[in-house]
Order: structure tokens, then sequence, then C-alpha cells
């Protein structure tokens, strides 16, 4: 019996609850953190076996998680947030959250991103593309400690509320580590 796309999705939330990642007020203490959505590969073995179905299932849910947070609170003052993924990633993708609140200035400063060249990028930007959501979302990469490991971050194109920061208004700047 094949199942639906619901049925994932809530057995994805049931996973953040195990993770204690569902109070999402978590995501909106003043500072930067990035925790991924699930400690265990394992915990994913009930996707299906197909790797892009199974990569387009979390990052569908990744981003619903994603915008969740973002409208959690409203911060005037600046928030950014993000889904990540890293390079050399598992199968399927185990994607983090980025979040960054307050102290935007300071945290420009150390996020070097780059438009999308690897191919864990382009990857994302497929699957993206595929949903028929490339347009809601901007993709960007960062090396943040050596030159062999890549970020993969993706979040809103546009703004959701005033203070919130794009990754766009980012481009130029660089993470909080």
């Amino acid at each position: 019996m094949e199942r639906t796309a619901r049925e994932y999705e809530s057995r994805l939330w049931q996973l953040l609850g195990k993770e204690k990642l569902t109070d999402l007020s978590q995501f909106h203490r003043e500072g930067c953190n990035e925790v991924p959505l699930f400690s265990r590969e394992r915990d994913l073995k009930f996707l299906p076996r197909d790797r892009g179905i199974s990569n387009e299932i979390v990052l569908g849910f990744a981003l619903k998680f994603l915008n969740s947070v973002i409208a959690c609170e409203r911060h005037p003052d600046g928030y950014f947030a993000a889904v990540t993924f890293w390079s050399e990633p598992p199968e399927p993708f185990v994607p983090g959250i980025f979040v960054s609140c307050g102290a935007i200035e300071s945290f420009k400063d150390s996020l070097p991103l780059d438009p999308v060249a690897s191919a864990l990028g382009q990857q994302v930007k497929s699957i993206l593309s595929d949903m028929a959501m490339p347009e809601k979302f901007d993709i960007r990469e960062d090396r943040p400690t050596d030159a062999d490991a890549i970020r993969v971050l993706v979040s809103p194109r546009k703004l959701p509320y005033r203070g919130f920061v794009t990754l766009a208004s980012l481009t130029t700047a660089s993470a909080c580590r």
C-alpha cells in the first residue's frame, strides 16, 4: 500500500516531537542556532526508497516547517531563518534549521554566501523547481570552515514581515559558529 504525502508528513512531525523541536519559540531566542531536524538517518527509513521522491518529501516538509517557524513570532529588529543541507548529504536529505535572532549586522559580516555552484546546491535547486517553488525561495551556499564542506541555505525570497532578513540581503555579507 502506497503512503500519501500527509502520512509521510505526519510521521515527520512525530519525529520532530521526538527531537523536541515542535516548540517553535526555541527558534526565536537571541543569537544564532542551527539544529538538524532529524538526528538519525534510520528514523527516515519509512520514506520511499526512491532517493528523488524521498528528498522531495523531506525538502517539502522542511520548507513547511520553516514557514511555521517564521510565522510563529515577528522580530522587527531582525530575524533570519533558513533550511540547511550540508555537503555529502545522507540519503535521504537530513535538513537543518538555521536561525539568527537580533544582532543581524554582526551576523551579516560572518556569513559569506555564494550563488549555487555545488552538486548539492544544484540538486536542491532542481527539487525546488520540480516542486514548482523556485520563485518562492532563494538558495545560496557557503563554505563555513573548510573548502570541502558546503552548506546550502534555502529561505523565503519575499519578506514575510518587516524585520525578516532575506538571503539576497546577505549575499555580499557571511555563520555564527
